[in-house]
């Protein structure tokens, strides 16, 4: 279980400009709940990497951690997309199962979990294998699409929902949400079961904790929301404020949002898929974490 914010702009912009202070200090203090780590695959940075997409990426709890704050603010980049993880059990906290991961100049995030564990290794075609690096369901999802692409001629809004529905076909999945970015575009899928809440831990005290827990609990876990404007799109998951009234419209479920980088135009396509939600509940359990 995770949280994902992605954003394309028209010039560069850091997390904290996309997401102004208040909502950016909120969106840190989720990891107070979601403390595995954080990533974040971003392009056309000004001053880092070589225009390409690169990726920063931790498992040290974004709210202490130092690295953190200084990328979600030096880090001014027309695209990218952040994760605050917060692994699933039996995954283990590690670089290599760290989102996004990144791998022919495409990135991705993802919040969910595709099940069984044990029969994971199918998603991904004999010949791609060799480029796993860790052991998450994510990685596999991830490199499931980059060959359905190689394999179809690289439309990622034909490959994505053909991908999408094999995984639920042949596995159960609780959430297929995502965000991928690639030298074009971020594409964005919204595809879970909408029942699904997470367990999450009592707070500590009357704190941000607290405030974190019931931001949780008062929305849907795995509803996704962008917001648009003349110079910049944010995607979001929930916990953190996104209001009707400050611009941020809630995507359908099993839809796939594009976004030119080039020009910022925003394409929200119907997928037809769908996920069971009591297959998914029975998989799950009741530790959704």
């Amino acid at each position: 279980m995770c949280r994902l914010l992605g954003w394309v702009a028209r010039d560069g912009l850091s997390l904290r400009d996309v997401l102004g202070e208040e909502s950016y200090v909120a969106f840190a203090q989720l990891s107070r709940v979601h403390a595995d780590g954080w990533g974040l695959a971003y392009a056309d940075a000004d001053g880092y990497g070589d225009g390409g997409i690169e990726v920063e990426r931790s498992t040290t709890n974004a709210s202490s951690d130092p690295a953190f704050a200084a990328t979600a603010t030096d880090v001014a980049a027309r695209a990218a997309i952040a994760h605050l993880r917060w692994a699933s059990p039996g995954l283990p906290v590690a670089m290599a199962n760290a989102h996004p991961f990144l791998l022919s100049q495409s990135a991705m995030a993802h919040n969910g979990g595709i099940y069984p564990f044990d029969r994971i290794d199918e998603l991904v075609p004999d010949e791609w294998r060799s480029q796993l690096t860790g052991t998450t369901d994510s990685e596999r999802y991830f490199l499931a699409v980059l060959a359905e692409l190689a394999a179809t001629g690289g439309d990622m809004t034909a490959a994505l929902p053909r991908v999408l529905n094999r995984i639920t076909e042949e596995f159960t999945p609780s959430s297929l949400n995502a965000m991928f970015l690639t030298q074009e575009a971020l594409y964005v899928v919204n595809c879970h079961d909408a029942s699904i809440r997470p367990d999450l831990p009592p707070p500590d005290s009357q704190s941000v904790d607290e405030m974190v827990e019931a931001l949780e609990e008062q929305a849907p876990y795995y509803d996704l929301r962008y917001r648009r404007t003349e110079s910049s799109v944010v995607v979001a998951s929930s916990g953190f404020a996104q209001p009707e009234g400050g611009g941020w419209r809630r995507m359908a479920n099993n839809s796939l949002l594009v976004v030119d980088r080039s020009d910022l135009e925003v394409s929200e396509i119907p997928m037809d898929v769908r996920i069971s939600p009591s297959a998914a509940r029975e998989s799950v359990g009741a530790d959704l974490r």
